[in-house]
C-alpha cells in the first residue's frame, strides 16, 4: 500500500476532493481485513450524517477499532434499474455527493473499508418497501447489479452492503433474492470488491431471514444479523411469529451462540457472522457477562464472531467511553480456544462460551 502524502490535518478540514487527489493511490486499492479475522462494522444513516461525523471526530478510538463503515445513502431507483441517493429528511432532500467524499476520505485516512449500503426505506416513505426492492433484485436483476457496480467504482468504494428488508412472509422471493446476491457477488469480485448482507435475526419470519443464509454461501463476505437489543448471550426469549407456531421449537434463538451455530451449520466461518449491537443504548438484556455494552462485546469476543454497530451517531454515552472502544477493538483479537475472557463474571461461564466456539 502506497503511503498517503496528504497534509497532516484533520480530513474534516480538507476541501472535498483534495484529500482524494492526494491519496489517489490509497483510495484505488481497497484495505481488506486479515483472513478469518473478526471485523467491526458501523453504519452512517442518511438522516444522521452530521451527527455521525461529529461522533467519529470526537471519538478517536472509533477510527482505530472499526474495520468497515457502511454508508446507508442509496435506494433502488423507482424503475428498478438504477440506484439513487436516499433522502436525508422528510422533505426529500437527497444525500449530498460531498458527504460521500467526506466519509470515504475519513475512512481511507483510518484504513477503514467503505461499503455502499443500499436500502429500501427512507425518511420520506418511512417503511420498508419490499415491492421497490423486488422490482430491482427480481424484475431487473442484471441492470440493478450493473448500477450498483458502477456506483461502487465511481465512488471508489470497497463493496456493497445489501439492506433490502421485507416485513412479512416473502419466502416466494427467496430464490430470486439468492440469484441477485450471487450475480452481484460475481460482478463485484471481478472488480476486487465484496458483498455483505443484512438479515433478520430469526429463521421464521421476514426477508431476508436466517433460513436464507445457506443460499449465499461462497457469495457473501459477511452476514449482519440485525438483532441489536434483542441479541445477548443471556437471552431466554423465544419467538412466535404472528399466526405461526413458535420458532424452532421454542429455541432461545436470540443468544449470540445460537446465532453463530446456525451460521456455522450453514457453512460460514464464525467471523463471517456479525452480531448487530445498538448504539442508541449502552445497556440491554441480562445474564451472561452482564447488561452493559462492554459485557456483550466480551460475549461476542469469546465466541470469535464479529460486531456490527447501528449506528455511528453513537447516541448513548457508553459508546463514547474508552472502555467500550477497548472492548470493541478486543473483538478483533480472537481468544485462544478455552481461554477465559478478561473481566468475565465467572471462569465457568467463560469456559462454556469458549467451548461453544468449538461446537458449531
Amino acid at each position: 500500500m502506497k503511503k498517503c502524502l496528504a497534509p497532516r490535518v484533520s480530513p474534516w478540514l480538507i476541501a472535498p476532493g483534495v484529500l482524494l487527489a492526494a491519496c489517489a493511490a490509497l483510495a484505488a486499492k481497497p484495505v481488506h481485513d486479515a483472513p478469518d479475522a473478526p471485523r467491526v462494522i458501523g453504519w452512517v444513516p442518511a438522516y444522521g450524517i452530521e451527527q455521525s461525523i461529529k461522533a467519529l471526530s470526537s471519538t478517536p478510538a472509533a477510527g482505530q477499532a472499526l474495520t468497515r463503515i457502511g454508508l446507508q445513502f442509496w435506494n433502488p431507483g423507482p424503475d428498478g434499474r438504477t440506484v439513487v441517493f436516499a433522502p436525508v429528511d422528510s422533505t426529500g432532500r437527497p444525500v449530498r455527493p460531498e458527504d460521500v467524499v467526506r466519509l470515504r476520505d475519513w475512512a481511507r485516512a483510518h484504513r477503514v473499508q467503505v461499503f455502499l449500503t443500499v436500502y429500501n426505506n427512507s425518511q420520506v416513505i418511512n417503511r420498508w418497501d419490499w415491492p421497490l426492492a423486488r422490482r430491482a433484485f427480481a424484475d431487473h436483476r442484471d441492470e440493478f447489479v450493473a448500477a450498483l457496480v458502477r456506483e461502487v467504482e465511481a465512488w471508489q468504494l470497497d463493496g456493497v452492503d445489501v439492506d433490502l428488508e421485507g416485513e412479512g412472509d416473502f419466502d416466494a422471493d427467496r430464490a430470486a433474492y439468492a440469484s441477485f446476491i450471487r450475480a452481484l457477488s460475481t460482478a463485484l469480485k471481478a472488480h476486487g470488491k465484496r458483498v455483505t448482507v443484512d438479515s433478520f435475526h430469526s429463521p421464521c419470519d421476514n426477508a431476508p431471514n436466517m433460513r436464507w443464509w445457506a443460499d449465499w454461501l461462497g457469495a457473501v463476505d459477511a452476514i449482519h444479523t440485525m438483532g441489536y437489543a434483542d441479541l445477548y448471550e443471556g437471552s431466554q426469549a423465544t419467538f412466535t411469529p404472528e399466526g405461526k407456531p413458535v420458532c424452532e421449537g421454542g429455541a432461545q434463538l436470540f443468544r449470540y451462540s445460537w446465532q453463530l451455530r446456525w451460521g456455522m451449520q450453514a457453512g460460514y466461518r464464525r467471523d463471517q457472522i456479525v452480531m448487530g449491537m445498538p448504539t442508541w443504548i449502552d445497556s440491554w438484556g441480562s445474564g451472561g457477562y452482564g447488561p452493559t455494552a462492554v459485557d456483550h462485546l466480551r460475549e461476542v469476543r469469546a465466541l470469535g464472531a464479529s460486531v456490527a454497530l447501528w449506528d455511528l451517531q453513537l447516541q448513548s454515552p457508553g459508546w463514547t467511553k474508552a472502555a467500550t472502544w477497548d472492548a470493541v477493538q478486543a473483538v478483533r483479537r480472537p481468544l485462544v480456544s478455552g481461554a477465559p475472557v478478561a473481566g468475565s463474571r465467572s471462569a465457568a461461564h467463560a469456559h462454556t462460551l469458549a467451548s461453544q466456539r468449538l461446537e458449531p
